[in-house]
């Protein structure tokens, strides 16, 4: 398989075929990839957080309410 130097790849991370792919290179690509995995992973974790800490406030601001209308 043959690819090209990531130094060169294009905006979206892909390279093209032109330079074998070396050892190095690939531990690279490898590392690229689990990187933007956990990239991924954290930022689907950060929107549940994000929508997990709105429910609670939500919560918390209606049980004040409630409790100032008592």
């Amino acid at each position: 398989m043959a690819r090209r130097n990531p130094s060169s790849m294009s905006g979206d991370g892909q390279v093209s075929e032109a330079e074998p792919i070396t050892p190095a290179l690939a531990e690279s690509l490898e590392r690229t990839e689990m990187l933007q995995a956990q990239l991924k992973s954290s930022e689907r974790l950060n929107e549940y957080y994000n929508a997990v800490v709105a429910e609670l406030r939500a919560s918390l601001e209606q049980i004040e309410a409630e409790d100032r209308a008592s």
